[in-house]
């Protein structure tokens, strides 16, 4: 199949026309190809055309069984595990992730088994199975590191597993994505290829600072600089107005790491919309930890007295005082301090605030 044949039926998918993509893709010759487009189509008409999802999955299924090489197998059931999770079959799903590790076992190169239970375990980590994922990838790496082979080799196939690693973080949201990347980021950095490490090094820490709503969609937007499109984003598909405000602030304190001075701006929007709803004590925590860690310590202050949980108010209000400390601002930082309860973690935080001070003192 010409890549002009798969990408003429992804154009029709996107434009609805169902019928027309499965008579494309029916006319295809290579039953790899042809199933990984009626899962394409699948995937597209999820929601609108149930009977002609199952049908195509059905076909999907039919056609894996004369894909004869055991790494097209791997891949054709791990994507169509996948595709049975995403449409809430999760059974079906176990069955074809359990039935594509069965063909790793048939692979006869050590490498290429450690490539496709990358294949695997990316497929698992889209599906949902997020510790699964990165426990088949850490045996994927394993084997490609046991693996016997030329160095060079060796070289490509652990980078290999590291490009399925970023781009498994890449479709995640954040709070799946850090532990994806993480491990990416760790092997392009042991391996020295530094403008890869530099890359990963930036999408963990984005994913860190959007930790609690950023959807890939969002960090794409962000990585790009697209701070208005990534808000406007937020707005059309956070409906829960608490969300929207926290995932407002996540920009914010981006923006500011970057050094985009418009960050006041989404800042203000923020919290014109917090003056017309309420928050939960989560949303109160949350809120507070993401103000301090931005520097703007007076909104940070005011969130962290609301807490209603004792233990996590006193959290809140060490971190503030620190970042007080650190800013030198010492009076402050102590009258933050005294406003602690747990008398123990009140007097470790004064000493610390004490030694920070006479640091200062001598340094000046």
């Amino acid at each position: 199949m010409s890549m002009a044949s798969h990408d003429d039926i992804i154009i029709l998918v996107s434009k609805g026309l169902f019928e027309e993509a499965v008579n494309l893709a029916s006319e295809m010759g290579d039953p790899l190809e042809q199933a990984d487009s009626f899962i394409d189509i699948a995937l597209g008409a999820k929601g609108s055309h149930p009977e002609l999802v199952q049908d195509l999955l059905a076909k999907a299924l039919k056609l894996s069984k004369k894909v004869k090489d055991p790494q097209d197998k791997v891949y054709l059931k791990s994507r169509l595990a996948y595709a049975h999770a995403v449409l809430g079959n999760p059974e079906l799903a176990s069955e074809l992730f359990d039935s594509a590790a069965e063909e790793i076992a048939k692979i006869k190169s050590d490498g290429e088994r450690a490539v496709a239970t990358a294949v695997l375990a990316y497929h698992l980590a889209l599906a949902g199975f997020k510790d699964e994922g990165l426990d088949t990838f850490n045996e994927a790496f394993d084997m490609a590191i046991s693996a016997e082979m030329d160095y060079r080799k060796k070289l490509d196939i652990i980078t290999e597993i590291a490009n399925l690693l970023e781009a498994a973080g890449d479709e995640l949201n954040s709070s799946d994505a850090v532990g994806f990347y993480e491990i990416a980021y760790d092997i392009f950095d042991k391996l020295r290829i530094s403008q890869r490490a530099a890359d990963l090094e930036k999408k963990v820490e984005l994913a860190k600072t959007t930790y609690h709503h950023g959807t890939p969609e969002i960090r794409s937007a962000l990585l790009e600089g697209r701070y208005q499109f990534a808000v406007k984003t937020v707005e059309k598909t956070l409906k829960d107005p608490q969300d929207r405000f926290i995932a407002i602030l996540e920009i914010a304190h981006w923006m500011k790491k970057m050094g985009a001075l418009e960050y006041l701006e989404v800042l203000e929007e923020a919290f014109h919309l917090l003056e017309r709803i309420g928050l939960s004590d989560s949303n109160v925590q949350r809120a507070a930890a993401i103000l301090t860690e931005m520097g703007e310590l007076e909104r940070a202050l005011r969130f962290a007295v609301d807490i209603k949980d004792p233990e996590k108010k006193d959290e809140a209000l060490a971190a503030v005082a620190l970042k007080l400390a650190e800013r030198k601002d010492f009076t402050e930082a102590r009258g933050v301090a005294g406003l602690i309860s747990d008398p123990m973690l009140k007097a470790r935080l004064s000493e610390e605030i004490a030694r920070m001070e006479e640091r200062a003192r001598l340094e000046f």
